[in-house]
């Protein structure tokens, strides 16, 4: 009796393949699908610790910390892993410190590979996970670093040659003004666009009298300021009229002493002037045509600072040494 090796026909073999393809299309949503959500897992868990973190410093009335701001506030950034935007979790059983989704305190929703970031400001810790990497973006230049706009703000008579933000608002009432207006209009150069410390230049600093400047510039680094930063350079980021700079900054104290005391980038450290070639003038060259290109330069030297604490300008790449 002769035996028969029978093989599987070209139609079986395609129906095994159709079965197949359609359990992979079928698994690879719900593997994704748990692969989200245990990033949004790491993401909860880790807001949470940086909540704990605020709101230990809060409480103990930490000045000293890294977290602690020129304006009284706390802030904690936390890089967001999941890769979607918005949710795949359940959040309406998600509790944060007493913060839910339907709490005023509970903010936007995470982009993909965004940030979040806790802070606690006014009496409140906000817990906002729609923060963006620091940047101050053309649209936002265009409604808040205008002549016009600036002149409304500290009025033509401002006597003073730059608003900062690590200093007190009842000092300055030209700060004050400024952080009204950008309130008012929901604009946070520190939650939205991680300009930890900044300073805009209103002014060319020759003088009380100096006219406002045509073209107001703003400089700003990610790096919040503490006591052991005084007379070290921190890497800071310029934005002037569409173009931006990217340079060091010497960490100062100012009014030291006094009840008014604060810490911030030395503003002289690139003179922003009317006039000059581009019509930028001063030594602040804004070299740069896109953000991108200025954040790659950023990013070196913030690697470098991060390993010595403090930057020279041997460490300048030969674009940016002015």
């Amino acid at each position: 009796m002769s035996r028969r090796n029978k093989g599987f026909t070209l139609a079986e073999l395609l129906i095994v393949v159709a079965i197949l393809s359609v359990l992979v299309a079928v698994s690879i949503p719900i593997f994704s699908g748990h692969l989200e959500k245990s990033r949004e897992s790491v993401d909860f868990a880790n807001v949470r610790s940086a909540y704990s973190e605020v709101m230990m410093a809060v409480m103990t009335e930490d000045t000293g910390s890294p977290l602690h701001k020129g304006d009284g506030s706390y802030l904690k950034t936390v890089p967001l892993k999941q890769a979607q935007e918005g949710w795949t979790t359940d959040i309406s059983k998600i509790n944060i410190g007493g913060i839910t989704q339907n709490s005023a305190y509970w903010l936007r929703a995470p982009e993909s590979g965004g940030i979040c970031k806790v802070y606690y400001r006014d009496n409140h810790a906000y817990i906002d996970w729609g923060g963006k990497e620091g940047y101050i973006n053309t649209t936002s230049a265009a409604e808040f670093l205008t002549k016009e706009i600036l002149e409304k703000i500290v009025g033509s008579d401002y006597k003073y040659n730059v608003i900062n933000s690590n200093e007190l608002e009842t000092q300055d009432e030209g700060t004050k003004r400024f952080m009204d207006y950008a309130r008012e209009h929901g604009f946070d150069l520190s939650t939205d666009y991680g300009a930890t410390t900044w300073q805009i230049y209103v002014k060319d600093g020759s003088g009380t009298s100096a006219p406002l400047l045509d073209k107001p510039a703003i400089y700003w680094s990610s790096l919040t300021l503490n006591d052991s930063m005084v007379g070290k350079n921190v890497p800071v980021i310029g934005y002037r009229d569409g173009k931006y700079d990217v340079y060091i900054a010497s960490v100062e104290r100012y009014n030291k002493g006094e009840p008014t005391e604060y810490l911030s980038i030395r503003n002289g450290f690139a003179s922003v002037k009317n006039g000059g070639e581009n019509d930028m003038g001063g030594s602040a060259t804004f070299q740069y045509d896109s953000y991108e290109q200025a954040k790659a330069e950023y990013d070196k030297l913030f690697a470098i600072y991060e390993e010595k604490k403090n930057l020279t300008s041997s460490d300048l790449s030969d674009d940016v040494k002015k």
